[in-house]
């Protein structure tokens, strides 16, 4: 029976205080005053219960449909978190969602067939307009667009000083109001403004964004007879966010790419032209306001919202995420925000430096920082054309992180910022297309260019992927080769006659590894210890001994040196031992494949899905990160795999699917030591491990990609391989991945009675001085929210009892609920122990009930936060 965690919670808040009164009436040396005030603490510790139960009896009896507040913190309630807390917290209830705007849908866009303007037309704008509709917002709309469309004509008067009759052709789009400025409104205005202003509107949408006008541009210049023309894209910014910085912005922007100097560079040096060109967040035009030709627009991929674009974009900031957490990569000069990676809204931003045979130039003196253009006006003498780029450094970088890496020449080589993340995002979006020349001012311009020029010049599109296999660093797949999961492992026919027995056998599949090194004989002990216990039979905990009850079969696999295993054969030749051994096949590194034997069991389960089935190993996972280990802890490795071939753990049961040694859901679903006996009926449901593999692997970048947009929390446990299930990590993560998973351990439960001194509320489990297990089964979890050491007490409370955390916790519903729909596209059963383990479960519950999929996102959005001040 599962223990209730309020229960626990309570007891522990109880035993803390005891715990202190103890510890202050041993220093007092009075035994009156511990006794009086041990009799204190329990008469008010009932009387807090008794309080306790009588407030909830009464909000049962509050109205029904009573609107819930949103509260950072909330009165007890029926979802309760303890495990390493120590006591019982406040739960969190799911925010109120506000009515969601109509949101843009890309099949509401119509490709339009947009005439070429007259030959000799001076400028070719595309303008991207929204009207909000509201009154004050509209007539602020409106008096943008007059001073934006005033600025065009300005420029056309003054290239009527060298030329006469200079003309512009203005095609735009209308977002939002459009009964606040209908077509003939604007092109009275655009008459009223300069005679030879012709302006056509192209489009309305109700809802849009800026995607639906660069992907007219983009169309545009397909057309052939368009190829060496010059496109100016403004927007109207400032329509709807009135700020004082966004006036000054717009009107630098909108003066910049309307100058003859952007319109007509000279010798036509340059395919792009704007304000200001920046290389540090991507090689783009802060503001996103340009002009370019479109013999380059065409090279790019269209823009339209939901395209290619946009999946290939955060694609190689995926990548780059993966990279950066195995270390091949870093950031450094920059913090994490979605307008510096170009994610969400900021993509388009990004769009038109996004090839790598852009020629940029820029119109702003270097002299003009980005500060003083949004802050100020400009003036004709913070103009001074030139090629770019030649602005080293831009606004945001941490004090110190140029001088970190200034002569580092390592770091300049894995910056993202730097060369790196651009030859990520280009070979990402454009393939061998984005790969660039030889003499590109990339090389050039970024550190360590000369380096990656070389890497380019011979890897090409693969330079990135080269260079990180080449790092120190190391990641694998588990899996020898990947497959489609048809053919290889097959039953013996002979072995057919053990799974009509009235007793099924014991199927254990089992990974041996055999290091090169020192730890060979550890390995070897292991190894022994395990037949060991397997040729004894299983584990009772009445006798505490090992009764020979089924047959075992045994399938293994052997990584790296088996040379020295001639006991091994020895032991399943012998009779006597009710051992048959079946060899499934030799790898050559003790580090790599571990998965290969869970490949094996999913396919023995999919045979076979009445049996049962084990998982052992003689090698216990490491920490990620940390170098102490005991991989091959003989004593550990007996007592695990004792408990998962024990009687208790053999025994059929409807509560359980999978049963371990211990059991902990943080930071992810596992049992120490990822020994276990399951199901079969319920291991046939899971992902084929190395399908799985490939599937947490995509998971974890959409994750990543989260974290950036600050939509999930770490507030327990860091991002890591091993946290997320990343390539060799997710053969932890399998067999507690599915959301049916319903698990049970055996090892007991060491309560400490001073958690004040002992630094939590369990101890762990010592497996060194006996052979003799106190195993005790029970549903799980039971025990701590995770192993002894690697959560405090503090940090948990604090989670806990914080809605902003709560919604967004990746290690909590949050990031449990996206996997599960993720990998299988289902929520847990209402009868799962994780409604009532994780905090708010009855709100998540209900939550995936209506939303499903979408659960996530509707139940943690109010709390997001992108961070960024524009």
């Amino acid at each position: 029976m599962r223990i209730s965690r309020q229960s626990i919670g309570r007891r522990r808040r109880l035993v803390n205080n005891i715990s202190n009164v103890l510890s202050r009436g041993r220093r007092d040396g009075s035994l009156i005053r511990y006794a009086g005030r041990l009799l204190l603490i329990v008469t008010a510790s009932v009387f807090i219960l008794s309080l306790n139960i009588l407030i909830r009896s009464n909000n049962d009896h509050q109205k029904n449909g009573q609107q819930r507040q949103l509260r950072s913190t909330t009165t007890t309630g029926p979802s309760v978190r303890s495990g390493t807390t120590g006591g019982v917290t406040k739960p969190t209830h799911a925010p109120l969602l506000p009515v969601e705007p109509k949101q843009f849908n890309p099949e509401e866009f119509r490709r339009k067939n947009i005439r070429l303007p007259p030959s000799g037309t001076s400028i070719i704008l595309f303008y991207n307009l929204f009207i909000p509709y509201e009154s004050e917002g509209a007539k602020h709309a409106i008096g943008v667009i007059t001073e934006q469309l005033g600025q065009v004509a300005s420029s056309l008067q003054k290239m009527e000083q060298d030329k006469s009759k200079a003309s512009a052709a203005l095609f735009y789009n209308l977002i939002g109001n459009e009964a606040a400025f209908p077509q003939k409104n604007m092109k009275a205005l655009c008459s009223k403004l300069h005679p030879r202003l012709s302006c056509e509107q192209i489009g309305y949408y109700e809802t849009a964004s800026e995607s639906v006008t660069l992907q007219d541009i983009y169309d545009f210049c397909q057309n052939d007879a368009a190829a060496d023309a010059r496109i100016t894209y403004i927007h109207s910014k400032g329509s709807y966010h009135q700020t004082e910085i966004n006036t000054n912005w717009r009107r630098a922007l909108t003066d910049a790419v309307v100058h003859p100097d952007c319109l007509f560079p000279p010798d036509d040096q340059c395919n792009t032209c704007g304000a200001q060109f920046y290389t540090r967040f991507s090689t783009m035009y802060p503001g996103n306001m340009w002009t370019a030709k479109c013999s380059y627009v065409r090279k790019l991929l269209p823009p339209l919202e939901g395209g290619e674009y946009d999946r290939k974009k955060k694609e190689s900031v995926t990548k780059f995420l993966i990279y950066r957490l195995w270390g091949q990569l870093k950031s450094t000069l920059l913090e994490d925000r979605v307008d510096y990676f170009g994610l969400g809204r900021y993509r388009l931003e990004h769009w038109i430096g996004s090839h790598p045979s852009i020629k940029p130039c820029e119109l702003h003196n270097v002299s003009v920082s980005f500060e003083r253009m949004i802050t100020s006006n400009m003036t004709a003498d913070d103009y001074a054309w030139g090629m770019g780029p030649r602005r080293a450094e831009v606004v945001d970088e941490f004090p110190d992180a140029r001088e970190r890496i200034e002569n580092n020449e390592d770091a300049q080589f894995r910056e993202y910022f730097f060369l790196p993340g651009n030859l990520l995002k280009w070979f990402t979006l454009y393939g061998s297309e984005g790969v660039p020349s030889q003499s590109s001012w990339a090389f050039k311009f970024f550190p360590a260019g000369d380096k990656w020029k070389e890497l380019v010049r011979v890897h090409g599109v693969n330079a990135i992927e080269e260079m990180a296999m080449q790092s120190s660093y190391g990641f694998q797949s588990s899996y020898a080769t990947n497959n489609d999961g048809k053919g290889g492992f097959q039953i013996e026919h002979e072995d057919e006659k053990y799974f009509s027995d009235s007793i099924s056998p014991l199927v254990v599949f089992y990974h041996i590894s055999i290091p090169p090194n020192d730890k060979k004989l550890s390995a070897l002990h292991a190894l022994k210890s395990q037949l060991d216990v397997l040729s004894k039979g299983q584990y009772d905990i009445i006798s505490r001994s090992y009764h020979r009850q089924r047959h075992v079969i045994l399938y293994y696999t052997i990584a790296g040196n088996s040379t020295k295993i001639g006991f091994f054969t020895k032991i399943c030749q012998d009779p006597s031992n009710h051992l048959t051994c079946r060899k499934l096949g030799e790898l050559p590194s003790a580090e790599a494949n571990s998965g290969e034997s869970l490949r094996n069991l999913h396919k023995f389960c999919l045979a076979k899905p009445s049996q049962s089935v084990t998982y052992i190993s003689n090698t216990l996972p490491g920490t990620y990160g940390v170098n102490k280990t005991e991989s091959f802890s003989m004593q550990k490795i007996r007592a695990h795999t004792t408990a998962v071939t024990s009687k208790m753990c053999l025994k059929k049961r409807d509560t359980c699917n999978v049963c371990g040694s211990e059991f902990y859901p943080l930071p992810f679903n596992h049992f120490i030591g990822n020994t276990f006996t399951a199901s079969c009926d319920y291991v046939k449901d899971l992902l084929p491990p190395e399908k799985f593999e490939n599937a947490m692997n995509d998971a974890a970048g959409d994750t990543l990609v989260s974290q950036l947009r600050r939509a999930v929390t770490t507030e327990l446990f860091p991002f890591t391989p091993q946290n997320l299930g990343l390539d060799q990590y997710s053969v932890e993560h399998w067999i507690g991945s599915h959301p049916d998973f319903e698990p049970c351990d055996v090892a007991p439960v060491r309560h400490s009675w001073f958690p004040l001194f002992t630094g939590g509320s369990y101890l762990p489990n010592d497996f060194t001085s006996s052979r003799s297990y106190d195993f005790m089964w029970a549903r799980a979890p039971r025990r701590s929210s995770a192993p002894v050491g690697q959560l405090s007490r503090k940090t948990e409370t604090m989670a806990t009892e914080t809605d902003n955390i709560v919604f967004r916790e990746y290690y909590y519903l949050a990031g449990n609920l996206f996997r599960w729909f993720k990998l299988y596209n289902k929520a847990p059963p209402q009868n799962s122990w994780v409604w009532q383990w994780y905090p708010s479960g009855n709100e998540w519950m209900q939550g995936a009930k209506k939303h499903g999929s979408d659960v996530v996102t509707k139940l943690s959005k109010p709390f997001w936060d992108e961070g960024v001040p524009f």
